[in-house]
């Protein structure tokens, strides 16, 4: 009896999965601009805004898995869905 085993989605192979998805020729340029921006956003350690300021610097750490869902949204928003294909199988490997 073959038993699957469930692959967990950790945050960085959703990132890779998105820079996979980024590769794809019918996306549009656009598109692709500002999820590649919000990608950088993510992996970056530097932020915006510091967290010694009191409320705002933990403000855009609050806002990291919003621009991920966002992310995630723009790529998902294609007609033909190819995009989101391309990503399942990104996640595969």
């Amino acid at each position: 009896m073959k038993m699957k085993i469930k692959q967990t989605k950790t945050p960085m192979s959703q990132v890779k999965s998105l820079i996979l998805s980024l590769f794809n020729t019918k996306t549009s340029g656009k598109k692709k601009l500002m999820v590649a921006g919000i990608i950088l956003y993510i992996i970056s350690p530097i932020d915006f805004v510091p967290d010694f300021i009191p409320v705002v610097g933990y403000a855009d750490d609050v806002i990291l898995p919003i621009l991920f869902l966002v992310a995630n949204k723009l790529l998902s928003d294609d007609t033909d869905g190819s995009s989101g294909q391309l990503r399942k199988e990104a996640e595969k490997a």
